[in-house]
């Protein structure tokens, strides 16, 4: 079984988008399921942060005993303090931060980025873009712990090599940020 972590945002209030989009209808599941489904073909574990409606998805994966649900009580400060809260609990010597609204994210590219075991920061790139999710190493774990919530991850990121991989998979790129990104990637052939 892959050893490694994978810390699952899913902690926002949705505010560009109609509905709560996490546990929208996607294929024969729902968004946030979607995308934590695909990240545990590639992860030994998934740190499922929540904030907005954090009951909801704490409930969607009681007893699934490779989904451990950590709420972030700060959600409203942003991103980072979500990062943060999911960082507390990781337990790997390498670590994913991964989207809860980006189901299309396939399996391979955790299996790629694992392969690159010797960086400290490997990101998924789809023809000359970078995406998620963002493999990191212990060193970089440790820079997000003592971070401030104010700082963002590109803060830490900077501080650290990169590497951009190749991938395959344009889901590293599609995320659904409005109620058109929803539908648009609802129709695709691989939300079935």
């Amino acid at each position: 079984m892959p050893s490694s972590d994978c810390v699952m945002l899913a902690a926002g209030g949705s505010k560009r988008t109609e509905e709560w989009k996490m546990t929208l209808p996607f294929g024969e599941s729902t968004v946030v399921r979607r995308s934590v489904e695909n990240a545990l073909q590639g992860c030994g574990r998934v740190i499922l942060v929540t904030g907005y409606r954090a009951g909801e998805l704490e409930a969607l994966f009681s007893g699934n005993e490779r989904v451990m649900t950590v709420r972030n009580p700060g959600w409203q400060r942003g991103m980072f303090s979500s990062i943060k809260t999911g960082a507390e609990a990781v337990e790997t010597r390498r670590f994913f931060i991964a989207l809860g609204d980006m189901p299309l994210v396939g399996p391979s590219v955790y299996e790629t980025l694992l392969e690159y075991e010797h960086s400290d920061i490997v990101i998924p790139k789809f023809e000359g873009k970078k995406g998620h999710p963002v493999l990191l190493s212990s060193r970089v774990l440790k820079s997000i712990r003592r971070e401030p919530d104010s700082s963002t991850l590109r803060d830490i990121l900077a501080l650290f090599p990169t590497l951009a991989v190749p991938v395959k998979d344009p889901g590293i790129l599609e995320d659904i940020d409005t109620d058109r990104d929803y539908y648009k990637l609802k129709e695709d052939t691989r939300a079935d």
